[in-house]
């Protein structure tokens, strides 16, 4: 009977230790919502692509910002003048806060002075809430070019 109970309890702990790992291998996902401010002047409206990096060099990264992210909704005009837009995607969340953001397309792509103001990204997911807001992006906003990409952040 103790050579019975000894088993159990051996059979007991490696099912615990296994199951603990199981767990630990459970990716969390996060909402990411993405707001980009734009100013008087009508933007591209063609396939942008944006990174955002994360504190450690975790990144998320489309190459299509409005197909896969658009939340406005399949009629929506995107950069229109003194517009705000969202984008949100569910996926994994990152173990820290936004650091660094990119836009751009290909060459070609840009209406002349367009004005990106600001671009915001809110992370909600379990236990987590994060808010980072970017606003440097060419002389009072006006973007030159998005080819090769404009920027605005720096990561550590």
């Amino acid at each position: 009977m103790a050579k019975l109970t000894a088993n159990y309890a051996a059979f007991l702990i490696i099912f615990a230790a296994i199951l603990s790992t199981f767990q630990a291998q459970v990716t969390k996902y996060c909402e990411h919502e993405i707001v980009v401010g734009t100013g008087p002047s009508r933007g591209p409206t063609t396939k942008l692509k944006m990174l955002i990096e994360a504190i450690g060099g975790r990144n998320i990264n489309t190459t299509n910002l409005i197909k896969n992210w658009g939340a406005m909704g399949p009629k929506h005009t995107y950069f229109l003048p003194n517009s705000r837009d969202k984008f949100k995607a569910t996926l994994p969340c990152l173990p820290a806060n936004f650091c660094y953001v990119q836009i751009g397309g290909k060459k070609g792509e840009l209406v002349p002075h367009w004005f990106l103001n600001n671009i915001t990204v809110e992370t909600k997911g379990d236990g987590i809430y994060r808010f980072k807001s970017f606003n440097n992006f060419g002389d009072d906003g006006d973007v030159k070019f998005i080819y090769p990409y404009v920027d605005d952040g720096e990561c550590p």
